[in-house]
């Protein structure tokens, strides 16, 4: 299985998020959200899960309180985070 450092190699652009959030989780690892709302948000959001599967990335998938569908990313090492960051917004 790969890890959530190797997202940028087997990670195409796909539909943009509607939030991206990154948090330090400790001195050089990130966490990585990336929110899709709206009445297409699961569908684009599926559409980033089934290339992480694919790639064997490690990731959860889950639905928010407010309707939203959320991709959790990490802990991805800080000098990969921009790498991923790409993956989701190109």
């Amino acid at each position: 299985m790969a890890d959530a450092t190797t997202v940028s190699r087997n990670v195409k652009t796909g539909p943009r998020p509607d939030k991206l959030t990154i948090w330090p989780l400790d001195e050089d690892r990130y966490g990585l959200d990336a929110t899709f709302q709206g009445v297409t948000g699961y569908e684009r959001s599926q559409q980033h899960e089934e290339t992480l599967k694919r790639g064997g990335i490690p990731h959860t998938f889950r639905q928010e309180l407010d309707g939203g569908w959320t991709l959790r990313l990490g802990p991805v090492p800080a000098a990969n985070v921009m790498q991923a960051v790409t993956a989701f917004i190109g």
